[in-house]
């Protein structure tokens, strides 16, 4: 019985010096203050077996949106109805208190940085 999956080629371990552990939290903490900035595109190298660099660009982008929104005071949640029907928005102040409910196009346009009607 032979496997269908082929040993990686060219793989080079890590150096002892260089633990994966501390490489990774700095890969983290790079990410991270990308998404602060205001910057396209984003410079995140993405790693073998990582997200496409659209999902990432996307990440970072949803990121702007949340922190824009924080600024403004608020946050959207959204909740799956458990009997399958439509998802329900709503729109939160930063406390968690509930402001209202929102369809899907004013979820989207308060994303897009459009005021509140």
């Amino acid at each position: 019985m032979s496997s269908p999956i082929l040993p990686i080629e060219d793989y080079s371990a890590t150096s002892q010096d260089e633990s994966s552990a501390t490489s990774t939290t700095e890969d983290i903490a790079a990410f991270v203050s990308g998404l602060a900035e205001e910057q396209i595109p984003l410079p995140v190298a993405a790693r073998r077996g990582g997200p496409p660099l659209e999902v990432l660009a996307q990440i970072a982008g949803a990121g702007r949106i949340h922190a824009r929104m924080r600024e403004k005071g608020h946050h959207l949640r959204f909740l799956a109805d458990a009997s399958g029907g439509p998802t329900r928005i709503e729109l939160h102040d930063n406390e968690g208190n509930l402001l209202r409910s929102l369809s899907t196009v004013e979820a989207f346009e308060l994303a897009a940085g459009q005021a509140l009607a």
